[in-house]
């Protein structure tokens, strides 16, 4: 019976020690503290007392009672020094003795069940990652994580880093994921594809290159394709999503004809993204009332404070999205450096500052002037783009508290490097499902370019025809909300509007287009180059007359009412109808359409 009782004991010790080495919490930890300073102290105390009594005091002693201590956390033990001492007569000593070593070794036992379960959890994980769709994430930024948390039940997840880190592991362990380090150098080659089994099976690959260094992405998403050719991983099942890097220096990773490389890719500026993240949550057409003929019936007006990259993006991002018919567009940019930071836009953008009523201050937006604007102008938004977030914070605290005793107060957006704050919802770029952003514009680019398919036109598109293809599809909830139609109802048959909204709207989607255009660095076309142009075309040059690609001028970029003498002046050059209107019209009138392929509805 007495056996029995001891080993229920024992059992019960163990399975408590094992089961405390199975948590992952601040209490495991004060566990693990307590018996590495209790083994410490009771074996410096036990063997400095045994050696002594045995040897008496010298060096000697000290090194030996040092060692010894040492040698409890491998498991190793002196009981015969301190067998033959007056305090080991009493059983209570040798419990204390035996209970220590224990302690001390159940730490050292801890440390290397916890290395070596690692290594077999991160073993079990990259056999797993051998089924399913496979997403790859390249840097452990904040918005990286973000992304990863959406992500971690519907795929594989990866994170490759430069350097692992405990905190970095943590938190890829919590979702579900195995942390690569080595970057470029070590991920992204064909013996890292055949340790994850990406040559062996046809199946998804998504990869993300969200390091904070943008040349870094660039790098590592260059040599992953190159080691996905060698073992030609089918492009179609491949996609791309580089941040901070321009889609001009992307479009060498398409794959295009016999060019390998991965089936979809989405390159974009941060500030870009952060822009287009702000349209999508807090559109200026919201901020416009509209009457029945879908005319707006009140202006808008933002004030942008900060013009570094993320204001000028905000900026021209706003622009495009705030001219409908009947209203007027301005806006009022504050930053103390304004002098050094307007001079990009003029030089890219002249003819967009000329066409808007946009005025730069060099106040700071703790002034009195900025706040005799506030007080002076029924403001439709304000947008905090400091660059510094704590900034950010304090000045929307500030506007908040001045609003607070005045009527209207428009929405406080606070741009930061991951996302936007609306009022206090927090957005971020980590939550944003790129390829569904990009579904709609890769179905309008179809039905111009009639290709293969949605996929294979999107590759051969340039960077330009990609973003107007964006800009036009961000634009249509726009054209929904003045003619005061739901998507659902547009599908369902309640389009198209009665021919004056119909003709508001396409004004509405003509001004939305110049101010594109604009905003991507084109000017009108002068009457001299017109007719330059035309004189080169009767000549039986091959060229489009109204469009001058090199020089980015365009003569369409004129007033709606101005498109009537554009098109009987073309109409009369090519002998044929020419009408610029019609172009506006029929992007409204194919809403719908669009709609139900994105949702695959089928039509008729």
């Amino acid at each position: 019976m007495a056996t029995l009782f001891v080993i229920m004991i024992v059992a019960c010790f163990f399975v408590a020690a094992i089961l405390n080495l199975a948590l992952q919490s601040d209490f495991r930890n004060r566990i693990m503290g307590i018996c590495a300073t209790t083994a410490i102290l009771f074996g410096v105390t036990f063997y400095s007392y045994a050696y002594t009594f045995e040897t008496g005091f010298s060096i000697i002693t000290i090194l030996k009672s040092l060692l010894m201590v040492c040698r409890m956390f491998g498991g190793v033990n002196d009981y015969a020094a301190l067998a033959s001492t007056p305090l080991f007569r009493h059983s209570a000593a040798i419990a204390l003795f035996w209970l220590c070593h224990f302690m001390a070794f159940y730490v050292t036992a801890s440390a290397a069940i916890e290395i070596l379960g690692k290594r077999l959890l991160k073993g079990i994980r990259i056999w797993l990652l051998r089924k399913g769709s496979l997403t790859i994430i390249y840097g452990a930024t904040p918005e990286a994580i973000q992304l990863g948390k959406r992500f971690n039940e519907k795929s594989s997840l990866i994170y490759v880093v430069d350097d692992e880190n405990a905190t970095t592991s943590s938190i890829v362990d919590s979702l579900n994921g195995v942390v690569f380090s080595g970057g470029a150098t070590l991920c992204a080659t064909p013996s890292f594809l055949k340790t994850i089994g990406v040559e062996k099976h046809e199946r998804q690959l998504d990869v993300y290159c969200m390091n904070s260094d943008h040349s870094l992405n660039m790098r590592y998403a260059t040599a992953l394709r190159d080691a996905l050719e060698q073992y030609h991983v089918n492009p179609d099942l491949t996609s791309l999503f580089l941040l901070d890097v321009p889609e001009q220096k992307a479009t060498d990773l398409i794959a295009v004809k016999d060019h390998y490389g991965y089936g979809y890719v989405f390159a974009c500026e941060k500030y870009e993204l952060v822009a287009r993240l702000l349209i999508s949550k807090l559109p200026p057409w919201t901020r416009l009332n509209f009457d029945k003929t879908g005319c707006a019936v009140n202006d808008f007006h933002v004030v942008i404070v900060g013009f570094g990259q993320m204001g000028r993006a905000i900026l021209r991002h706003v622009i495009m999205n705030g001219q409908m018919e009947g209203s007027t567009f301005h806006a009022e940019v504050y930053d103390r450096q304004m002098q050094n930071l307007v001079g990009y836009m003029e030089a890219t953008y002249p003819a967009l500052l000329r066409e808007y009523d946009i005025c730069f201050n060099s106040n700071d937006a703790r002034s009195s002037a900025f706040y005799k604007h506030l007080a002076d102008h029924a403001v439709s938004m304000i947008v905090l783009c400091t660059s510094s977030r704590r900034q950010n914070e304090e000045l929307a605290l500030d506007i908040e508290h001045w609003y607070a005793s005045r009527p209207g107060r428009p929405p406080i957006v606070q741009c930061t490097s991951d996302g936007i704050i609306i009022d206090d919802t927090e957005h971020r770029i980590g939550d944003i499902d790129v390829r569904s952003m990009d579904r709609m514009a890769m179905i309008l680019n179809h039905g111009y370019t009639k290709g293969a398919s949605e996929e294979i036109d999107w590759r051969n598109c340039d960077p330009f025809s990609r973003a107007s293809s964006r800009a036009s599809v961000d634009f249509y909830p726009a054209i929904l909300y003045a003619s005061s139609t739901t998507a659902d109802e547009a599908v369902a048959g309640k389009w198209p509007p009665t021919p004056e909204i119909l003709e508001n709207l396409a004004k509405s989607e003509h001004r939305r287009w110049n101010a594109f255009h604009l905003a991507m660095g084109y000017r009108p076309m002068s009457s001299s180059e017109f007719e330059e142009r035309t004189a080169r075309y009767l000549k039986g040059e091959n060229i489009r007359i109204a469009k001058n690609t090199a020089a980015r001028t365009h003569a369409c970029i004129v007033s709606w009412e101005e498109l009537d003498t554009l098109s009987a002046r073309e109409s009369s050059i090519y002998g044929k109808h020419v009408d610029y209107k019609d172009p506006d019209r029929n992007n409204i009138l194919a809403i719908p359409d669009m709609i139900r392929k994105e949702r695959n509805i089928s039509i008729g």
